[in-house]
């Protein structure tokens, strides 16, 4: 277990933090912010890493099955079978993942199309949409953190705009125990620094 120390040196102007742990989402992959906090100038904000990763499904905006958990890390080849719209059951030793992932496979009855929802910390991490019959989705987890800042977006009728800064990624060394992180603004761009004991 990590806890993160959040400290923003100045007042970050109606902007927030964000923490993802993936950086760039792939074809098809909805990634959301892990951890969001506020940045008040000169406040500590903690925040816990604990590698608890957990998974459910979900149908047109229904949650379907509620979180189950995987373990305490991901379980290698491990994987679960959705066998109807309520229950999953596990299914160990699975041919189609590495021994890195954990999984989630449709094998639904009636058949349905599902949404595959990957949390850490029981905090939203990574969805996986339109998961077909017979589909297998593999997840993977490496810890690594990626921090920014940004404004809430703005939504019109027609468009979304958002302003935001690079991610700075951090990968936090094994055996830390406690990370401070600062967010300073020095006559320039926004800058994450980490200190790890």
């Amino acid at each position: 277990m990590t806890t993160f120390n959040v400290n923003a040196e100045d007042d970050i102007e109606g902007k927030t933090m964000r923490v993802f742990l993936k950086p760039n989402p792939q074809a098809d992959y909805h990634p959301s912010a892990w951890q969001v906090p506020s940045g008040a100038a000169g406040a500590t904000e903690p925040f816990v890493y604990e590698a608890v990763i957990e998974t459910d499904i979900s149908s047109i905006a229904e949650k379907v099955v509620n979180p189950l958990p995987l373990g305490m890390t991901p379980l290698p080849s491990d994987g679960l079978q959705v066998v109807s719209p309520k229950e999953m059951s596990r299914l160990p030793g699975s041919q189609t993942l590495t021994p890195q992932q954990s999984g989630v496979i449709n094998q639904s009855t009636p058949y349905i199309p599902f949404d595959n929802n990957w949390y850490v910390n029981d905090r939203p991490v990574v969805a996986m949409p339109y998961v077909d019959p017979n589909m297998t989705v593999g997840f993977e987890y490496q810890p690594n953190f990626y921090f920014m800042v940004a404004t809430p977006p703005m939504i019109g009728q027609t468009y979304i705009v958002q302003n935001f800064s690079d991610m700075t990624q951090y990968v936090a060394p094994i055996t830390a125990t406690e990370v401070d992180v600062t967010l300073s603004h020095p006559n320039g761009p926004w800058r994450f620094d980490f200190n790890a004991s």
